[in-house]
């Protein structure tokens, strides 16, 4: 049949009024000059989780096999924590 066992794809959670303001601030920004790009800072952020993986993982195995160290996910009780880094980067460093 060709199905099989996967996890759903993650798409953002947009409501019809994200959209329309998301749309409403593309049309207000569309003619900016380089120099007013140049002025922007950019902010990505990276989460890295200890000993917790997220979303769920998957094993194929026999029904013998529920120990083999292949088939098992070791995880502490409390989650294992974790760290979120943030980096800022301004348009100036984009400058050809």
């Amino acid at each position: 049949m060709g199905l099989f066992s996967r996890r759903p794809t993650r798409v953002p959670l947009l409501t019809k009024r994200h959209r329309q303001l998301r749309l409403q601030w593309t049309r207000e920004h569309r003619d900016w000059t380089m120099d007013e790009w140049k002025r922007v800072a950019w902010l990505d952020g990276s989460r890295f989780l200890i000993h917790h993986v997220d979303g769920h993982v998957r094993v194929r195995r026999l029904p013998s096999e529920p120990l083999l160290p292949s088939c098992t996910a070791g995880h502490t009780q409390a989650g294992g924590g974790g760290i979120m880094l943030w980096g800022r980067s301004h348009g100036r460093l984009w400058d050809p």
